[in-house]
């Protein structure tokens, strides 16, 4: 293995880290970091870039792009029109029964439920971050839950089990779709086991830590430029409100219908639905205008990603590093689940970990006799692992739309979607591995 060529990629990978963390936007970094790779690697920097790094960006795009631009649009849809909002308050009138106020486990209640709901419904995990970030805050501010807990509470609800569960349209369930060839639902059992585990280890978790941040006297605090919640604005129904989600899951899951297709058909429902809501079609046209900015921005980072990824997957050094790993004795579906939890930290993000992890060790895999529904849910799982690590750029915007501090903020993040996610993930790939059956 060449050392220069390993050098190389440790010392690329740790730049794009920093980079991203002091504001150079994912893009311009990505690039550089690949540049570094392929010259140290003995691929040219041409090569590298204009091959490599470009053609797994646009392979990124052309498989994902659909889900987030039409779930950017969906997002949207549901923020303009109030509709969030109301199965937000709907959600916190069930949970909260009689009681004035929500109390600190029901505040994190509802913001996992909320979560759950609209990611299953097919909005876009990180659109559902912008979303809800506001509800959440008004949420935890009723309860008394310090405000840099809630990155934590948000992305322990979206960025764990609402991506990679049997039958979520988030992209760490349905990429693994189109390089494996099987289904939404695979391997149902276990991956609803595992969504459970972690569902649960977070709610647990967040609910003792916001109870001991109360009792040291540490309290949600306002920021000068909170916006207040506009009670008396009209909103849909909670029940009209989710009828677009539920389109769109049943056509997903139940029909087959084509992610990006199912998606538009829950957007043309909302429109139809929310039209009252939604101050007429100039309204609208702007609204999917800035969808369309927005999304198509988050899909190229993560495609940036996706395509540093190829560069190092193109190396000769990763390669050998590859065929070291596949090459370890033991049960072939915890090998797998290692490769990928790798790959995932490389490229620090689990779409682009699943973009690039699947193509390369699909075949390998396939030959150690790992059965692809397995592999699918192993993956699903294995990609929100890493991803989320102080650097990702998920958890930096939802510290900043908090308003928190990042050192004060991570820690819950970390222990989310990090540690509870590793043991979810271990916990189906255990399960599957004594009863394969379940696959």
């Amino acid at each position: 293995m060449s050392i220069i060529g390993l050098i190389g990629i440790v010392a690329a990978l740790i730049i794009l880290i920093v980079l991203v963390y002091k504001g150079v936007h994912v893009v311009v970094a990505g690039a550089l970091a690949a540049i570094i790779v392929a010259v140290t690697n003995s691929l040219g920097a041409t090569a590298g870039y204009s091959g490599a790094y470009l053609a797994g960006m646009g392979g990124f795009v052309t498989g994902n792009l659909p889900i987030y631009l039409w779930g950017g649009i969906f997002g949207e849809l549901f923020n303009a029109s109030g509709a969030a909002r109301s199965i937000a308050q709907g959600i916190s009138k069930l949970l909260k029964g009689k009681k004035d106020h929500a109390g600190v486990l029901t505040s994190i209640l509802i913001v996992f439920v909320a979560g759950l709901l609209m990611s299953y419904g097919g909005i876009s995990g990180i659109v559902l971050m912008f979303v809800l970030m506001p509800l959440t805050l008004e949420i935890l501010k009723e309860s008394g839950i310090p405000r840099y807990m809630a990155p934590g509470i948000l992305l322990g609800s979206l960025a764990t089990a609402a991506l990679s569960m049997p039958g979520s349209p988030q992209i760490q369930n349905s990429g693994p779709i189109q390089y494996l060839g099987t289904s939404p639902m695979a391997a149902a059992i276990p991956g609803f086991i595992g969504g459970a585990v972690v569902v649960v280890l977070n709610i647990v978790f967040l609910n003792w830590a916001a109870n001991r941040e109360i009792a040291a006297g540490r309290v949600f605090v306002a920021a000068d430029d909170d916006i207040p919640a506009a009670e008396d604005t009209a909103i849909p129904h909670p029940i009209i409100s989710l009828i677009p989600l539920v389109v769109t899951f049943v056509l997903f899951n139940l029909l087959n219908v084509y992610i990006g297709f199912a998606i538009i058909a829950g957007i043309v429902a909302g429109i139809v639905l929310f039209w009252p809501y939604l101050s007429g079609i100039q309204a609208i046209l702007k609204l999917i205008g800035a969808a369309v900015t927005s999304s198509s921005v988050l899909c190229l980072s993560s495609a940036a990603l996706a395509g540093f990824g190829s560069v190092v997957q193109a190396t000769e050094t990763f390669g050998q590093f590859s065929a070291a790993v596949t090459s370890i004795q033991g049960p072939p579906l915890f090998i797998a689940m290692f490769a990928i939890i790798l790959v995932t930290a490389i490229c620090g993000s689990g779409p682009a970990a699943i973009g690039a992890a699947l193509p390369m060790f699909k075949d390998t895999f396939a030959a150690m006799g790992v059965n692809m529904s397995a592999l699918h849910r192993i993956a699903a799982f294995s990609a929100t692992t890493l991803d989320t690590l102080p650097t990702n750029a998920g958890f930096i915007a939802a510290t900043g739309l908090a308003k928190a501090e990042t050192k004060q903020s991570y820690k819950y993040v970390g222990v989310c979607t990090v540690i509870n996610t590793t043991i979810a993930t271990i916990v189906v790939t255990l399960l599957l591995t004594i009863a394969p059956n379940l696959a």
